[in-house]
């Protein structure tokens, strides 16, 4: 199992991270199945909400240096929406 990370909300510059939270999802077990079905190794981090603590299933975690196309990992992020509760996939960049 991984260890728990923290992840704060949103991305830094040059980052972009494809997620999905868990706290939400639906059954954790079946969606970490699916995840792995569709060829991704998640990594489990938490990211704090003033609503409370979410835990995620970071999907990819990627640092740029230069600007990359506004399309970049939104057929991936499209494919696990069709696949998980829409709501709880999350594709997020730093600009």
């Amino acid at each position: 199992m991984a260890v728990l990370e923290c992840v704060k909300p949103g991305a830094k510059v040059g980052q972009i991270l494809l997620a999905v939270d868990l706290s939400i999802a639906g059954s954790t077990d079946e969606v970490l199945a699916t995840l792995e079905q569709l060829g991704y190794e998640p990594k489990i981090r938490h990211v704090i909400y003033p609503s409370g603590v979410h835990v995620l299933a970071v999907l990819k975690d990627e640092k740029h240096e230069s600007i990359v196309d506004d399309d970049y990992l939104l057929e991936e992020w499209q494919q696990v929406r069709s696949q998980i509760n829409p709501e709880a996939v999350h594709l997020w960049r730093g600009k």
